[in-house]
């Protein structure tokens, strides 16, 4: 009887520790495939940069963007350095380079900072007002218009249609400006304004 008993608890011990052996293996495995996974996973962040304010719906589908995306961009963009004061627009052309393509922020950033010192110079301030766009999403290129009004003080001293485009690069999933330039309100997809390769903050 003893014997049956000590024989039995033996076998019973040899199952408990198989079923733990496999268990163990079991999760071992799984912590192998687990780890695999993860290291084979792209934990990469990518954040989509946009307006703060968007006043229209977009899409962004691959390689391409909606005319309303070009647009949004081109609006809150050129609300940063066509629409300042001797004291703002320093700060709004260092937000304005955050979104320029690498390849273009030297030429870029000489532009803007020819256009805030005259700005400065003058003790002038701009506003910009929108009123048309033209876009070709294809070459994703934006021509943004409208009435560009100028004050010294509180007195108006000048009020003229004028055009800007943007051309981007979509990279990374986001858009960066390659050129920002003032065009003809005529032909703004072929012609600039005098030799400016590039936007000036608060042109006058």
């Amino acid at each position: 009887m003893k014997r049956d008993r000590y024989q039995s608890e033996k076998d019973e011990a040899t199952a408990s520790k198989a079923r733990w052996q496999r268990m163990a293996f079991g999760l071992l495995a799984a912590n192998i495939l687990l780890a695999v996974f993860v290291n084979g996973v792209d934990t990469t962040e990518k954040t989509l940069v946009v307006p703060p304010t968007i006043e229209r719906p977009f899409w962004v589908k691959g390689g391409e963007v909606s005319p309303e995306y070009l647009e949004e961009m081109a609006r809150y963009l050129s609300s940063l350095v066509l629409s300042v004061t001797p004291k703002s627009v320093d700060g709004n052309v260092d937000i304005f380079m955050r979104y320029v393509a690498p390849g273009s922020y030297g030429a870029t950033k000489a532009g803007m900072d020819v256009g805030a010192e005259r700005l400065k110079r003058n003790s002038s301030s701009t506003i910009f007002y929108p009123i048309e766009y033209q876009s070709k999403p294809k070459k994703f290129q934006t021509v943004i218009s409208g009435d560009f009004v100028t004050t010294v003080g509180k007195q108006v001293v000048s009020q003229v249609r004028r055009s800007w485009r943007f051309t981007y690069t979509f990279e990374s999933g986001r858009l960066w400006v390659s050129e920002f330039v003032e065009v003809s309100n005529e032909h703004p997809f072929d012609k600039t304004v005098g030799d400016s390769a590039s936007g000036d903050a608060g042109a006058q």
